[in-house]
């Protein structure tokens, strides 16, 4: 029936069936092209009018500085229609969608025509620059240029501005302008503090006339030493601004550093990054990047290439032509807590520290953090406020005391406090060899005798003591906003393990915002999860609200927390201005030496303002952390 009508319409059969094998070997040839340009492989296959390498070269010429992936191709290649060309033989035109996945994630969508040519029998593609975008003629290639947004501000309590774009000079040398680079990176790093020889290195490696980074330095620092760089040969000076606290060492482990991105960072990133932007690289301009960063604008262009003279006559034509134009949009500002007076007291008073330190101080009541001091200098660039994982020590007994006083144990309870005692065959001893004798609880509380907590640990078990640990922070869900360790106790084990635990020892580990936190509570007879981040915070888990105390058995417990400074082991303390201090020491042994090694810890609050000061391998709590508690609430008393 089909050939009756072919024939009766006067189509010649043969005809027919040539033209349908003819449309075929077209769509086959142009999906070939389709297929190889989305993989980044036009120089695989055959061209009518060019050799596929050239043309494979020539592509990757034009599109390279449309990613940052080694071989650039569109995320998809959509083929359409294909039509005969009018007054052309052996000649069809195919539709293309082209589109891109370029920075940010953004795509970028657009048409294009493929030709393809009939030559020696076989359908193939024609190559010209305007086959990759109709606009592009030769000498021009694309090039996706980025705009960074206004970065987002840091704002602490009282809307103070923490952190915002600060004038800064990045100082560089260009191997073109020295005869001398060995000798101007020496002179760089003898005013700077830059390793000279490295730096001699990295300019040796660049090309001739490349900008290698030396160091970036605040407006003021770069003052003080500008004429004696600017005397240096070679050297070249950027002005620019980054995202920077009020000083270099402000709070600097906990708001963390902005700059080019890494390639871990432009990974992590998931295509909102690319090499060379900008990017918080720690702290919380790393964990709040997306949101400080805000949304870069990007520009689509078609610029000269390399070598190529601004505009040319006849076919070619190579200036710049936006195609794509999307602005950026700025970075929204994260609120924190933290208390610029308050920030500045704790890292004064960690200052003169012999050893690594933490401070953490939080608003009893609220569990606002209010400083986060990290020190001394060299010490600071490690959150250990936060992320520090230590036994507790003695600071544990707010914990262990807490439960006891549940229990039915008072102040005034007469507890045994020897210099030793065995527990399933493992002894406990006491600080110094310290023994109270059979004494009031308070007392043994106020001197920390460990001894006498433990003889005390069949009153309580251990889960029981896991709980009261909960209550009061220890292992809750992180609220901050910011990654930290909250802590961990056991919640099963043996006579020996539990004994252990009663003291902060064995496997309870904690950190000092955790620690901090617990003397809040007891401060304010509830438990408020310590909290830094109050606007864009990405903290995960189901929120935990805050816990009431036992009003009678915090109430004892205050009194308690009072007596080791008026009569126990931290009397340093007494004559502190500001009002009464309330508090615990700890020392907190860990490690396999004999003697073994301590963390000092001092955990208590005055007023509203709870806090807990660690320091590393510092001995023993009152005479190393003590101290540090003394001078920071002195400054805040002078405020």
């Amino acid at each position: 029936m089909v050939v009756v009508a072919l024939v009766a319409a006067g189509i010649p059969i043969g005809l027919t069936v040539h033209k349908h094998r003819e449309e075929r070997a077209q769509r086959l040839a142009a999906e070939a092209f389709t297929r190889a340009w989305k993989v980044g492989d036009l120089g695989g296959i055959s061209y009518a009018n060019a050799p596929g390498k050239t043309v494979g070269a020539a592509v990757q010429k034009i599109t390279r500085g449309l990613t940052s992936a080694a071989t650039d191709s569109p995320a998809e290649v959509t083929l359409g229609a294909i039509t005969s060309v009018a007054g052309a033989k052996n000649t069809v035109s195919a539709a293309l969608q082209v589109t891109w996945k370029l920075a940010g994630g953004r795509t970028w969508h657009y048409p294009t025509t493929l030709t393809l040519t009939k030559k020696n029998g076989t359908w193939l593609p024609q190559y010209q620059p305007s086959l990759i975008h109709p606009q592009l003629k030769t000498g021009s290639v694309l090039k996706a240029v980025t705009q960074q947004a206004q970065r987002g501000e840091i704002i602490g309590a009282n809307n103070d501005v923490l952190v915002a774009e600060r004038p800064v000079v990045t100082i560089g040398l260009v191997r073109s302008r020295t005869t001398d680079v060995a000798g101007s990176a020496d002179q760089v790093a003898s005013i700077t503090g830059v390793d000279g020889a490295a730096l001699a290195k990295r300019v040796n490696a660049a090309g001739n006339d490349v900008f290698v980074q030396a160091i970036t330095l605040r407006e003021a620092a770069y003052q003080n030493v500008r004429s004696q760089l600017q005397a240096v040969p070679g050297t070249v000076f950027q002005s620019h601004t980054l995202s920077l606290g009020p000083s270099p060492d402000f709070a600097r482990a906990l708001l963390g550093t902005v700059g080019t991105a890494t390639a871990e960072v432009v990974k992590a990133s998931e295509g909102r990054l690319k090499a060379g932007d900008t990017a918080g690289l720690s702290g919380l301009e790393a964990t709040y990047d997306a949101r400080l960063a805000g949304t870069s604008g990007l520009k689509v262009q078609i610029v000269p290439a390399a070598g190529t003279a601004g505009t040319s006559s006849g076919s070619s034509s190579t200036a710049t032509q936006t195609l794509l134009s999307d602005p950026p949009v700025a970075g929204k500002s994260v609120r924190i807590t933290l208390d610029r007076k308050i920030q500045l007291a704790a890292q004064a008073a960690l200052a003169k520290a012999k050893h690594p330190a933490a401070l953490v101080a939080i608003r009893v009541g609220t569990g606002e953090v209010l400083a986060v001091g990290n020190g001394p200098a060299g010490a600071d660039g490690y959150n250990r406020a936060f992320l520090g994982r230590y036994p507790p020590g003695s600071t544990f007994k707010v914990v262990t005391g807490l439960s006891l006083l549940g229990a039915g144990i008072t102040p005034q309870t007469t507890v045994n406090c020897p210099k030793t005692i065995n527990v399933g065959g493992r002894t406990f001893k006491n600080s110094e060899a310290e023994k109270l004798g059979s004494v009031a609880f308070h007392l043994d509380f106020a001197n920390s005798c460990n001894t006498a907590f433990i003889s005390t640990y069949q009153k309580i078990s251990v889960a029981e003591l896991a709980k009261t640990a909960k209550t009061l922070g220890y292992g809750q869900p992180n609220q901050l906003g910011v990654p930290a360790f909250t802590g961990q106790v056991p919640s099963s084990g043996d006579a020996v393990a539990h004994a252990a635990s009663m003291i902060g020892q064995g496997t309870v580990l904690t950190s000092p915002v955790t620690v901090a936190g617990a003397s809040a509570a007891v401060a304010a007879g509830r438990w408020s999860p310590p909290r830094l981040v109050v606007s864009g915070n990405t903290s995960s888990g189901t929120p935990a609200g805050s816990i009431a105390l036992s009003t009678k058995s915090v109430a004892s417990l205050r009194t308690l927390m009072r007596d080791v400074v008026t009569e126990g082991t931290a009397k340093i303390l007494l004559t502190t201005p500001g009002g009464p201090v309330s508090g615990k020491t700890g020392t907190a042994e860990f490690g396999n030496a004999n003697p073994p090694h301590t963390h000092a810890w001092f955990t208590g609050f005055q007023g509203d303002v709870a806090f807990a000061v660690v320091v590393e391998d510092g001995g023993f709590g009152a005479k190393a952390a003590a101290p540090i508690v003394k001078d920071f609430l002195t400054r805040l008393a002078a405020q």
